[in-house]
């Protein structure tokens, strides 16, 4: 009865079949209130020995069934509408750019937006957008909280009139977007760290964003070496990169620009990024050919090339079907980013031939007196350390960040969004999303 007469009502009102199903099953869940009544009916007599245990075998049935009934007939996951700017590497070099932000300290903000403003360029076209997430783990209730500080004219939260916000981090992004021409939108992620991944995930399809900036879980101390945050986080890092719906940088911060926000006219910074082939390595090339629209930033592009064989093995053989593919749409990316004009004067391209790992090591520390470098996760390279604690760094990526390899270059490895690798996404496309919520808000008014 109770599944029949809530189906009804939601298809009434327009509900989905298949959400429909899933509250009348919800419904029917009976739970420690209907064991306390039956519990008083037993005492006072209203029901006899058989009776009661009948029902208390029904109400745990039907308990304990929800759960497997809701998994066949209900997809966890949300909808959304699609959009198409999953990566910064697009065709349309002017439609506006969009990157959620994510922090959960004041240690990482200083960086976060000199690398914002360094990717802004300087044009009036293109314009970018940034979410800034605020990520605070959930310690008392057990439900997940977003809020959208949404900024009125004089920079207030809607819901505080009078006083201005106390967070301080928020109030750093609130300033940046009165000083730049770049939209801010500072949000809060409330949850546990074992969800908040899914909060991150579906903010990321909501807003469109091309990119979801994190911060590494550990930080640079005083003498140079890195100290971790939390394993907590560093999980955080590993769920995002496996459900993300765009692209992912994670920033390991070494003070990009300083301890303070660096104003438009002193940002000075050499961008280097090592180009060893795959699609993350394209995905970081074409964000530092994003920031190279910055006239303050000097781009040095290196591409490895194996003496013989592969980068990843250092001897001769024929390469694979797939290796060969991702040869070809290299070579077509790198030269159309030798024609690109945005990068006539600051792009400096070199080709390095190597014959070992120990020469792409020697390479790259002949550059580490740069303030960033930019690389893919997944190049296609062999592993260059013998660490294997921060696999979320990539091969290229655990070197960069070793305080061996340097202690003043920051990092940001990107990973490219593979629509191949998406298979269990956290928010389900619906051509008809937006139709169909229109409908379900006329049938409500």
């Amino acid at each position: 009865g109770k599944i029949v007469g809530t189906v009804g009502a939601s298809m009434l009102c327009k509900v989905p079949f298949r959400e429909a199903m899933a509250l009348g099953v919800l419904m029917n869940t009976k739970g420690l209130v209907e064991l306390i009544v039956l519990n008083i009916g037993k005492d006072r007599k209203v029901l006899n020995d058989q009776a009661f245990a009948i029902l208390v075998l029904m109400a745990l049935f039907t308990t304990f069934i929800t759960t497997p009934l809701l998994m066949a007939i209900y997809k966890p996951a949300r909808k959304g509408a699609p959009y198409k700017h999953r990566t910064i590497q697009r065709k349309d070099h002017d439609s506006e750019l969009r990157i959620l932000t994510c922090f959960h300290s004041s240690r990482n903000i200083p960086t976060l937006i000199n690398l914002i403003e360094s990717s802004r360029g300087t044009g009036q076209k293109g314009r970018l957008c940034v979410y800034a997430m605020h990520l605070m783990e959930l310690s008392e209730r057990s439900s997940a909280i977003a809020m959208v500080h949404k900024a009125r004219n004089n920079g207030l939260p809607i819901w505080n009139k009078i006083e201005r916000s106390t967070d301080h981090m928020v109030i750093a992004f609130e300033a940046y977007q009165h000083l730049r021409a770049v939209a801010v939108r500072p949000m809060t992620a409330i949850s546990d760290l074992t969800s908040i991944h899914e909060d991150i995930c579906q903010s990321a399809h909501q807003k469109r964003v091309a990119m979801i900036l994190l911060p590494f879980h550990k930080h640079q101390r005083a003498d140079g070496a890195m100290e971790s945050i939390g394993h907590g986080f560093h999980l955080v890092n590993q769920r995002v990169l496996q459900r993300a719906p765009c692209s992912v940088g994670i920033l390991v911060d070494r003070g990009l620009g300083g301890t303070s926000q660096v104003v438009a006219s002193e940002v000075s910074y050499k961008v280097v990024v090592p180009f060893f082939g795959g699609l993350d390595d394209r995905e970081a090339l074409a964000y530092g050919m994003k920031m190279v629209e910055h006239p303050g930033i000097t781009l040095t592009v290196l591409k490895f090339v194996a003496a013989r064989g592969t980068l990843k093995r250092f001897e001769k053989g024929e390469e694979d079907e797939k290796e060969k593919e991702e040869k070809e749409v290299d070579g077509e990316f790198v030269r159309e980013l030798l024609n690109d004009p945005r990068g006539d004067e600051s792009l400096a391209y070199e080709e390095r031939v190597v014959e070992s790992k120990e020469d792409i090591i020697a390479t790259l520390k002949a550059m580490n007196k740069c303030n960033l470098f930019v690389v893919g996760r997944n190049a296609a390279v062999a592993s260059l350390v013998n660490s294997t604690d921060c696999p979320e760094l990539g091969p290229v990526g655990r070197l960069l960040s070793s305080s061996e390899f340097s202690t003043t270059a920051s990092v940001l490895v990107v990973q490219g969004y593979d629509p191949a690798a998406d298979t269990r996404p956290l928010v389900e496309e619906d051509v008809n999303y937006e139709q169909a919520s229109r409908e379900f808000a006329d049938s409500t008014v």
